[in-house]
């Protein structure tokens, strides 16, 4: 539902009506708040919100002794009023782009329901086509399989059946041949018998002579049958051994292959079965796919309906947001948490960078329980110094100091010795008034100009050829050294060498025409470790490995600082960009929200967190840092003209 239709509305007008609304329904509970929302609007005096709100009579004319007095008392009563504006203005926003989320919340899940929905349908017609499209095939050519095999076995069966019969007859006719020789055998010893009788019967030789001789053919004919009948009895045993050995190997193969028939048909029977189930489920899921699909088929209606009335809700809440707030994107209040570290990335310490610097520490500490760490990347060998003093004069706490070069140049233990200057003969020394620098010459003339720390400790010497300075060692607060660099004869920086404490090299500058051509870093061992192509290389490798260690950690940076804008492709939603001047030059940070996918930063004002929502282009959780302009009053509640001042914003874009 649309909360203001006319076009006409202005933002006070709809304020007003909130007000109304709060007036009439102060039991009314707010609904949720997100985590990041704004903070609740302060108490006013009842006389103001009157003075707000209610028809006020004509004024009396103001004796012009008492007019400072009228024109302070109004202008306490406009910051009040200011207060409870910005109070309601943060709350009605906060609830429409509450709604706003919630109806695209609800779009969302719209969507996603429809899109299930189609995957759904697609995925009833696949299933539709994989069932029609199955033919059992392996089935078939199993029962194909097995009809062959039945038709070979009842062959084989046949053929065995023959064999079986064959033998068999073939068995019979032997036991009855045997039976025959054995009668043979029989008659043969019967008449081999007769023949003796008589001639045991007979007492004369001569008579016994004459019957041998009588029956001389017969015996040698009984003798040779005999021999005969007993090797074809043999002959004939064998045989009849052999006969019954086939007919049982032959019946065995038979019995094995009416055993493979009945299986055969076993497996016939169980495929046939598997069949006639697999067309049964076939049916029963084609049914429950043709239910599926036309239930599937009739949410589609009402999801576009749902779609429709939501996209229509989603326009009506955006075109009023837009109205009244001239932006498309919440601006939601940006908290810090004492279960995170804070940190501020910077590349050097200079007083450009100063009065930010300070705004964001005193940010920091009135928000935070716990110290914040500031990030360098830039070279000073005096920067703990340097921060320390600049903490005091700004009434802050001395921030936990890292910096790339000096953590890349400790080393443990600290054994290094720090630089001394021996005593030579050979040079001529010349000290200045103060004793802080020296002028050492050798027996050449070649000049060392030393600079001294204290009265101890060497800060820095510069070793000069043929009046042209060659090398510069630098030394740390110890006087151990620090740093290195050689020039050419033109003056030209030719290499910076950084030293651990301990004194071996750790990384190596390399110039070509005064611009870094590569960096060397060296383990501890001086070996070659890896090699960078740029210092901004070496400052986001040594960035990111922190980041690493340091999984809490949230960067407070400068956007135009191509370190942390290169970051942010792995560190967006724990970076936060610093903006100073949106107000005056928003073309530059609407710009560097298009690049990056920042969502939550950091600005200087209430006016910078204002004039955000006119150039952003997505949701964002801001904070701003300064306190200066906190009774600045809305623009709304500004007495400058409505024309002059979108003139001035059209002339600041």
């Amino acid at each position: 539902m649309r909360l203001f239709k006319s076009k006409d509305k202005t933002e006070q007008s709809a304020l007003t009506t909130l007000l109304s609304v709060n007036k009439q329904e102060p039991d009314q509970p707010d609904p949720a708040q997100p985590e990041s929302a704004a903070a609740p609007a302060s108490a006013v005096p009842e006389t103001v919100t009157a003075a707000a709100t209610a028809a006020a009579p004509a004024p009396a004319p103001t004796p012009a002794a008492d007019l400072p007095a009228a024109i302070d008392r109004l202008k306490g009563q406009l910051k009040g009023l200011a207060t409870q504006y910005q109070g309601l203005r943060q709350e009605l926003q906060t609830k429409m782009f509450a709604q706003r989320d919630v109806i695209k919340q609800t779009l969302r899940e719209v969507s996603a329901r429809e899109k299930r929905i189609t995957v759904q349908l697609a995925d009833i017609a696949q299933q539709q086509k994989d069932l029609q499209a199955q033919d059992d095939a392996a089935l078939h050519s199993q029962l194909t399989d097995l009809a062959q095999a039945k038709a070979a076995l009842q062959k084989q069966i046949t053929n065995l059946e023959q064999q079986v019969t064959t033998l068999q007859k073939s068995v019979d006719d032997n036991d009855q041949a045997i039976k025959d020789n054995a009668a043979a055998q029989q008659k043969n010893r019967a008449d081999n018998a007769k023949l003796a009788a008589e001639i045991k019967g007979e007492a004369d030789l001569v008579a016994v002579v004459q019957i041998i001789e009588k029956n001389k053919d017969e015996v040698f004919a009984l003798h040779t049958q005999a021999e005969t009948l007993t090797k074809e009895a043999a002959q004939l045993q064998e045989k009849g051994t052999r006969l019954q050995d086939e007919l049982a190997n032959t019946q065995d193969g038979l019995t094995a292959a009416n055993r493979k028939s009945t299986e055969n048909d076993q497996q016939t029977r169980q495929i046939e079965q598997k069949l006639d189930q697999a067309k049964r489920d076939r049916h029963a899921q084609l049914n429950t796919l043709q239910t599926q699909e036309k239930a599937a088929k009739q949410q589609p209606q009402t999801i576009v309906a749902q779609f429709e009335a939501r996209q229509r809700d989603l326009a009506a809440i955006q075109d009023d947001i837009q109205h009244i707030f001239n932006t498309d994107h919440l601006i939601r209040l940006f908290q810090l948490h004492d279960n995170h570290q804070y940190g501020v990335l910077a590349s050097d310490f200079g007083a450009a960078q100063e009065q930010d610097m300070v705004a964001i520490f005193q940010y920091l500490e009135a928000h935070l329980k716990h110290p914040a760490i500031l990030i360098s990347y830039g070279y000073d060998p005096d920067l703990a110094d340097h921060i320390q003093t600049w903490a005091a004069k700004h009434d802050l706490h001395t921030p936990t100091v890292y910096n790339l070069f000096t953590e890349l140049q400790k080393s443990a233990p600290n054994t290094a010795q720090q630089m001394t200057i021996p005593d030579n003969d050979h040079w001529r020394s010349v000290w200045s008034d103060g004793r802080r620098t020296r002028d050492i010459y050798d027996h050449d003339q070649h000049l060392m100009h030393v600079t001294y720390r204290d009265a101890d400790h060497i800060n820095q010497i510069d070793y000069y050829s043929e009046e042209h300075l060659s090398k510069r060692s630098e030394f740390n607060e110890h006087g151990q050294l620090s740093r290195t660099t050689t020039f050419a004869k033109d003056g030209t920086m030719q290499q910076v060498d950084y030293y651990r404490i301990e004194g071996t090299l750790v990384l190596s500058f390399h110039y070509v025409d005064e611009k870094v051509d590569n960096i060397q870093m060296f383990d501890t061992n001086g070996l070659l470790y890896t090699v960078f192509n740029s210092t901004h290389d070496l400052a986001y490798w040594w960035l990111a490995a922190f980041w690493k260690q340091h999984p809490e950690l949230f960067v407070i940076g400068d956007p135009s600082d191509p370190i942390f804008t290169r970051l942010a492709a792995d560190y967006a939603d724990q970076e936060l960009p610093y903006f100073s001047q949106i107000t005056t030059k928003p073309a530059p940070v609407k710009k560097a929200l298009q690049d990056t996918p920042w969502t939550q930063l950091l600005v200087a004002t209430m006016a910078d967190q204002q004039a955000l929502g006119k150039i952003t282009n997505r949701d964002l959780s801001v904070d701003y840092i300064a306190t200066g302009a906190a009774d600045t009053l809305p623009e709304a509640l500004t007495l400058a003209a409505p024309a002059q001042t979108k003139a001035a914003a059209q002339a600041n874009e």
